[in-house]
């Protein structure tokens, strides 16, 4: 089955494909508009060159004209020419770019042939004019012959540059018809892509929100379910291999966390009555014995005991206060916290314990709760200590508390959990470390252990 994720992805990539395609055309058309673009300059530039060579015709004409009426002066004879021969020229310098520039085989072979018969038009002018003009005694016979031959040739070339231009001319048109017809049709393939792209959308997207109303709606069932039947799970088909079965996962695996830490809960008191049973049965006893023989000593024992009873009960109202705690942060300097910590506890001699603060940095924190901690890990060295002083020391980002004892014979992560001691250890109730660690990781801080012979070492690391 198709995730949401998915569906989500191939209509993205689908859509992406078609704006794709739409920047392709886009590229497309810019490119033939190009190409038709330079067609069209090239057919224009082809006409004003044919255009030009209209011109030399007529430039031809005059100068015959003008040489045949003014024979007799040749001064007027001899710049006609000479313009004629500077003419000529031009028409060579042009000759090879305008017949390279032609389209097509007819159209060059229709101005090579303008140019043969401009080559003519030369030889006449040059030559058979200029004789003429120099030895002819029939003056009129010979000039009529020559207007025959030079408009004749003339007319030819007029008759070419027409057709050459006429052709150029439909060409042109044709190419901007046929970039009028392109551009429609790209217009309609983009008006196409664009709607199959909105309709592609469309459907898919109401498909997934359909597909997401249907998987609420079920989940939304199961959930009332939860509470009127009282199940502990969420019982309901929502498919495999999409994102709302993963939050209906991972609500059931909150509601058996939840349901974990009742059961949790209520080992935790079968533990504490256990826990309870041993100082009150021998409260029972001294009491017994307190009865018959009224000794002081029975009585501190009997105080002894409800002390422990007292310690426990506030240890375990403390630890379940951190299931429901939250954090209050404030900053203050890691000397105010070790002072506040060893005021809480009740130390008969100063001496036996040494504060070593190597740098007063800041901590940002809930200071109450941190206290507690702080002072729990003193306590603990202060009670299995077999030498004094204990040491607290206050180093960068880094409060250690040491103390002179036997290195633990487990891991920390044994005596962070609750009710676990030391074997044959008969002070305290397994509960002080639990505290303290679970302080320490609302506080997102590490707590660690280690033995550096011949002290165990308890830090905690604050936050840089």
């Amino acid at each position: 089955m198709i995730t949401i994720r998915q569906r989500l992805f191939i209509s993205f990539s689908l859509i992406l494909l078609i704006m794709l395609s739409i920047i392709g055309v886009f590229f497309y058309t810019i490119f033939n508009l190009s190409e038709i673009h330079k067609n069209q300059i090239h057919r224009y530039d082809q006409i004003r060159r044919v255009e030009k060579l209209k011109e030399y015709n007529n430039s031809f004409s005059w100068i015959v004209l003008d040489i045949v009426t003014d024979y007799e002066k040749i001064e007027v004879v001899k710049k006609r020419l000479k313009k004629s021969d500077e003419l000529f020229k031009k028409l060579i310098i042009k000759k090879k770019k305008t017949i390279d520039n032609s389209e097509s085989t007819i159209e060059k072979q229709n101005i090579q042939q303008i140019f043969k018969y401009f080559e003519e038009i030369e030889n006449l002018i040059k030559y058979q004019l200029y004789k003429l003009i120099l030895v002819s005694k029939n003056e009129k016979i010979a000039f009529d012959n020559f207007n025959k031959k030079f408009e004749n040739i003339s007319l030819k070339i007029d008759k070419l540059l027409k057709e050459e231009i006429d052709y150029l001319q439909t060409k042109l048109d044709k190419t901007e018809k046929k970039r009028n017809q392109f551009i429609d049709t790209i217009k309609v393939e983009v008006v196409i892509l664009f709607i199959i792209a909105f309709l592609l959308s469309s459907i898919i997207s109401s498909r997934i929100t359909k597909q997401i109303k249907d998987k609420l709606d079920k989940l939304n069932k199961g959930t009332l379910q939860l509470f009127k039947d009282d199940e502990t799970t969420i019982k309901i088909d929502i498919g495999k291999n999409n994102e709302l079965s993963e939050i209906t996962h991972n609500l059931n695996s909150y509601l058996e966390k939840q349901s974990d830490i009742i059961h949790s809960r209520e080992e935790l008191l079968r533990n504490i009555s256990h826990e309870l049973k041993t100082p009150i049965s021998k409260a029972k006893f001294v009491l017994e014995n307190l009865r018959q023989n009224k000794d002081d000593k029975q009585i501190d024992s009997l105080n002894k005991v409800f002390i422990d009873i007292e310690e426990l009960t506030s240890k375990l109202l403390q630890r379940e206060k951190l299931n429901f705690a939250k954090i209050n942060s404030s900053k203050f300097k890691t000397s105010s916290l070790i002072l506040e910590s060893l005021s809480k506890l009740s130390i008969d001699d100063e001496s036996k314990v040494e504060v070593i603060i190597k740098e007063d940095f800041n901590i940002l924190a809930d200071k109450y709760y941190l206290t507690i901690a702080l002072k729990n890990l003193i306590d603990n060295a202060m009670k299995y200590a077999q030498e004094y002083p204990i040491i607290i020391e206050a180093t960068e980002n880094k409060i250690e508390v040491k103390n002179i004892a036997k290195k633990l014979t487990s891991d920390l992560i044994y005596y962070t959990q609750p009710f676990t001691r030391e074997p044959n250890q008969q002070l305290g109730h397994g509960l002080g470390l639990n505290i303290v660690n679970k302080i320490i990781q609302m506080h997102e801080f590490k707590l660690d252990y280690k033995y550096n012979k011949p002290y165990n070492i308890f830090s905690i690391t604050f936050k840089n």
